[in-house]
Parts: structure tokens; sequence; C-alpha cells
């Protein structure tokens, strides 16, 4: 395997060398591989092999000298540095050298294909991969896009974002195959995608939420990329609110605005994107969208509605209002309440700094109440509360006293309702007038569906509060929400009657038989009860008689329930609706002596059986005639009643007598 040229050996003066080189290959001591020209592949490798059992083998390509003691070269990935002449020389012991041995020609043939190529996004590019080999084949693949899978070549006419990624070009030839990896940098000068409104308005009445504006761009490559934001011409040097990503295929940035939201956070923004890569030219490296943010702060809403009704008309609202911060101040508030039909029944506008307002409503109605709080910026809308009014207060026109006696007193009260819906019972109440004790509920009115009505009720009074004199009532209408509705308190006022005078205490037998009593002139309604009281030293008794009227203004006393005593004290007192008058002064009577007491004989007690017998005659005579001229005459009837009675009155008086 290895060529001697011995002429040229000799020609050279090297007789020696020329038989050693003989008797090498003659003895077969060198051997060598491939012994041939090679044409390969950048990328691909070879491997040479020059093998000796007569000394170490040098290795050597284009005269240099590139490897000791190894007899086979294995090269990897070919390239430009390892194309040339190879050749091996055999070192023997005693250090002399044969010469050089050729071993192969190697031609290294590179694959014209740039790692990066670039291309404007919107145009056409053919990928760039071939070889000065016309045996060599080429074929293409990508992952990104399985389309290109071995074709010889790659085209593509209108290049977008998507087809920014690594291609594969493969080179083959006979059994070997070399890969060159190529990535398509699609540029993108900067272009906004996502253009803002013009003017942006954030609205908000609480901040409790993180505002975000957005912008979304494309611009390749994006390692050249920038994006800058201004306020007012003036550059945002907190980065910390700008967030900017690059994604595959757009890029987005946004502006935080702070949970805080501020009016001072109004103005004009403007967002500058740019590429300062330098295959795209100065005119198209940059881009920029400008708009307005309007800030709006609307007021705090207002909370905890709580209704106060004074009576069945006049209510009092009050609300509260916590602004978190001052620009959620109001600087008005419209209280609006509504009919359950939605009309409105009242509207009023308070200062932003009132928190509650009085007014005036129709009883026993439901209503709705709007609370609606106003700034600068806008307004809001407190919750709707509804209520109904308390119903309307009874009108009492009068409470008169009509009966008393030792233990209660009975009164009737006279009045009137126009209660409106929703009143289920009145309750009427009393005390003294001008007390401070508590009502006492005395009766309950059971109320109809009629809403207008009048009531004349009538309740027993106890005497709990001694003498009474003057009593105040309350009427209260009571609807299904146990809300009352209080009328007029109204006074009774009543003199207490003068004291009664006891005139004369007449005995029998040397017992008390019948007392007179005169009443007073005095007292406010008239005397409906007449007490008087017999006294001895051991005793106190009460006759609870008002007797016989005479004259009306005495009253006879049968004192026949009386004991045997010789000496008694009268007393006596008048009572009236208000109560009882004053006692009058004490009269003392005596039984009188046993010889001045008159016995009537027989004879004397005939006579007056007879005399009785003859005015009880005269008396049926009179009747008889009496009412034969009240029948004749009925237009005379009042006047003759009259002499009647006055004959009853002779006739009476002849009887005691």
């Amino acid at each position: 395997g290895i060529t001697i040229e011995a002429r040229d050996m000799f020609q050279k003066g090297y007789p020696t060398l020329v038989f050693s080189l003989w008797l090498l290959g003659a003895q077969g001591c060198l051997k060598v591989y491939p012994a041939a020209s090679i044409d390969q592949i950048e990328g691909s490798s070879v491997y040479l092999s020059c093998t000796t059992s007569c000394g170490s083998v040098i290795w050597y390509i284009n005269g240099k000298v590139i490897a000791n003691s190894v007899q086979g070269l294995n090269i990897l990935n070919l390239n430009q540095t390892w194309a040339g002449i190879y050749e091996c020389d055999v070192k023997l012991a005693n250090g002399s050298l044969f010469g050089h041995a050729w071993v192969a020609n190697i031609t290294v043939h590179s694959i014209n294909a740039p790692e990066d190529q670039y291309a404007f996004i919107g145009s056409s590019i053919n990928l760039t991969c071939s070889i000065n080999m016309d045996s060599a084949l080429i074929n293409w693949y990508s992952s990104e896009d399985p389309t290109v899978n071995g074709s010889s070549s790659v085209f593509i006419s209108v290049v977008s974002l998507r087809d920014d990624h690594s291609y594969i070009c493969a080179v083959v030839l006979a059994t070997t195959s070399v890969l060159k990896t190529i990535h398509l940098h699609v540029i993108a000068p900067p272009k906004i995608c996502y253009i803002p409104p013009p003017k942006i308005v954030i609205t908000s009445n609480r901040p409790n939420n993180t505002k975000y504006i957005s912008v979304i761009f494309s611009s390749r490559p994006a390692n050249s990329t920038t994006v800058v934001w201004y306020k007012n011409r003036v550059r945002l040097l907190d980065v910390a609110n700008i967030t900017t990503t690059l994604g595959a295929l757009e890029g987005n940035t946004s502006l935080m605005i702070p949970q805080l939201i501020k009016r001072e956070d109004s103005g004009f923004y403007t967002v500058v994107i740019e590429n300062s890569f330098n295959k795209i030219p100065a005119i198209m490296r940059s881009s920029n969208i400008s708009f307005e943010l309007k800030v709006k702060v609307l007021p705090a809403t207002p909370t905890n509605i709580t209704i106060y009704q004074l009576d069945s008309v006049q209510l009092t609202i009050e609300w509260n209002l916590h602004p978190e911060f001052p620009e959620e101040n109001a600087s008005n508030l419209t209280v609006q309440v509504q009919y359950q039909n939605g009309h409105v029944a009242y509207q009023t506008t308070v200062p932003g700094n009132i928190a509650q307002t009085s007014l005036a409503l129709f009883p026993g109605i439901d209503y709705t109440i709007n609370l609606i709080a106003y700034n600068i910026d806008g307004y809001v809308v407190a919750r709707p509360t509804q209520f109904t009014t308390l119903p309307a207060a009874p009108f009492i026109y009068s409470a008169t006293i009509q009966r008393r006696n030792i233990t209660a007193v009975s009164v009737f009260v006279d009045f009137a309702y126009n209660g409106g819906a929703g009143v289920t019972n009145l309750n009427i109440s009393y005390r003294p007038a001008g007390s401070r004790l508590d009502w006492s509920l005395s009766i309950i009115v059971n109320v109809t569906a009629v809403a207008t009505f009048s009531v004349h009720a009538g309740m027993e009074i106890a005497q709990q509060y001694g003498s009474i004199g003057q009593l105040e009532f309350k009427i209260a209408a009571v609807n299904a929400l146990f809300f009352w509705s209080i009328s007029r308190v109204f006074n009774e006022t009543i003199d207490l009657p003068g004291p009664p005078c006891v005139a004369q205490v007449t005995y029998w037998n040397g017992r008390p038989s019948i007392a007179v009593v005169q009443l007073s002139e005095t007292g406010s309604p008239p005397i409906i009860q007449v007490v008087l009281v017999a006294m001895t030293p051991n005793d106190r008794r009460f006759l609870n008689k008002s007797g016989l009227y005479m004259h009306g203004d005495q009253i006879v006393f049968n004192l026949s329930s009386l004991a045997d005593h010789d000496v008694y004290a009268f007393a006596a007192y008048a009572s009236n609706y208000a109560g009882d008058g004053p006692y009058s002064a004490q009269v003392t009577y005596s039984a009188l002596p046993a010889s001045q007491q008159k016995i009537f004989p027989l004879w004397s007690i005939v006579m007056l059986a007879l005399v009785g017998t003859l005015v009880c005659s005269c008396f049926i005579i009179l009747v008889t005639c009496c009412w034969k001229a009240h029948l004749q005459d009925k237009v005379n009837a009042s006047r003759e009643r009259s002499a009647k009675l006055h004959v009853l009155f002779l006739c009476d008086t002849l009887i005691i007598t």
C-alpha cells in the first residue's frame, strides 16, 4: 500500500533511503488508508490510518506535523482547516525516518447557509442552503411548520410573526448526512395592535380594585425593543407600575393605576415603543399612542338609613357617610320619598355634611326613600328603604264623667278618627292631670275596615288616685307594626261641691227619726251623692243614703237604723264627678227628757186614723178630676200638671202632720 518513487529518491542522492523504503514495502511493514482523494461535507467526519510494526508513526497535513505516535486519525466535524494532503512517516528504532507516505487528499465542501436570516414582516424570502457538490441532496425540515418537511427549498411568500422559528437544512452525500440549523428572524418595526380609546374614564366610589391600562403591540427583535410611558410629557420613572411582556407573537405593556385612585391620576398619557435593531430603517424604529385618562371618584354611598317617626306625619331621617378619603365627600344629598307607584311625594336637598333631615308625610301610607349623594364627578344612590308612616292620631272631642260612687267613676269619651290604612285598634288611657304617673290603659277599641269613624266609648276608672279632680285622656292608634300615634291630651276640669248643712234632726220616742240636709249652691257639675255621718263618742256611722230631694236643695234622711242614744253629732258632705267635697260643720242633737215627751191618748189615735182616711179619699177624688181635665185639654197639660203636683204636696204635708 505504499508508492515508492525510487527515481526521485536517487536523484536526490538518497540511495540508502530508497532501499529502506523498498525493503519496508516489500516486507509489508507499512500500510495506509484510504490512499485516495476524498470529497467531504463540512461538518461530516473522516477516518485515516497509517499502521506499521517497524516504529512509530508521524502524521503530516500539507507538510506540517499534526500528530505523533498514533496510527489512526478520526477527524470529526470537518471544516476547511482540515482540508489538504495527509501523509505519514515511520520513525525507526534508531531514530531515522524513511520519508513521507501519501495517505489522502481531503477536500471539504462548505454549506452555504447563514445561521441567522432576517425578513421583514409582510415580505417574502427564500431560505438559503446550498453546496457546490452535484452529488449532494438538500432536504428541509421544521418542527414548527411540518409543511416544509422533505422540501428541497423553502420559500415564504408573506412573512408573518409565526414564521419566526428555526429551520433545518439536511445535506445528504452517499451515506453521510449533515444538518444545518437556520433561524429565520422576522423583523417587525414597532406597531401598536390595540389602541386604547382616546379618552378613558375610570369611575369608582371605592378604591378597592387596581386598574390597568394596556397597550398591545408588535416589535421584533424583542431584545432590541424598549417601551417608555409619559404623563403630561413627563417620563414615568416608577417602573413598578409599568409591566411590559413580549410573547411569541405580540407584546403587551400595561400601566397600573394604584389601588388608591385619585383625581390627580388624570392626565394625558403617551406610550412610545422603539426598536433599535440596525436592520430596521430609522424612520420605522418608533411608534407611539396617546390617550387621556379621566379619573372620577364618586361620593361615598349613604348607609345605615334610620327613620324616627315623631308622630303620624312628622319624621326624621338619619344616615351615615363614611368617606375613606376626602375626595369621596359629597357636596350635597337629595332625599327623595316616593309612593309605591313611583310618584315622588317629597324631595329636598341638603348639604353634604348634613346627615339628617325632617319632613312631614301623610299618615298610614307605605313609602320608599331614596338617598342620592352628589359631588363633582357624579352621584351614587343608596339602597332604597321602605317604611310605613304611623297612623293618624284620633281626635278627642270631649271626656265627660257621668257617674261616681265610692270606688269608681264612669267616663265617656267622644272622639273621631281618620287614620288611614293599617290601624288595628285604638287604646284609651288616662291619668290625673298634670301628674307624672304612668298612663292607665282602660279600654281597647277594635278598628274595622272603616277608615273614618266616631266613637263614644265608656270606661270605669277605679278610685286609685284619691279624689279625682282632673283627668288627662290619651287615645293611641296602633297599626300592625305596633307604632303608636297619640292624640292630644284632653283635660276635663270639675270643681268639688261645697259643704252641705245639716238643717234639722227630729227624734221620735227618744230615738233619731228624720234628718234634713240643706245643699250648697256651689259645685259643677251637679251633686250626684250626699253622705250623712252620725257620730257618737264610741261610734261613727256613714249613712250612704241620698234620701228624698225636697225643693231641689234639701235631702231628707231616715234615721231609723240608728240605735238609741241620747246625743248624736251629725255631719254631711256632697260628691260630684270631681270627687268628695268637704264635710259640713258638726251639729249635735239630744233627745228630750221623758217629762217633756207627749203621750197621745187612744181617742187621738182614732181621730188621726179618721183624718188619714178623709185625706186619702180626697186624694183619690182629686186624682180622678185631674185625669179628666188632662184628657180634655192637652194644650194646658203642663200647667195642670204643676197644679196637680201642688195638690199632691199639700196632701203629703197633711199626712205627715
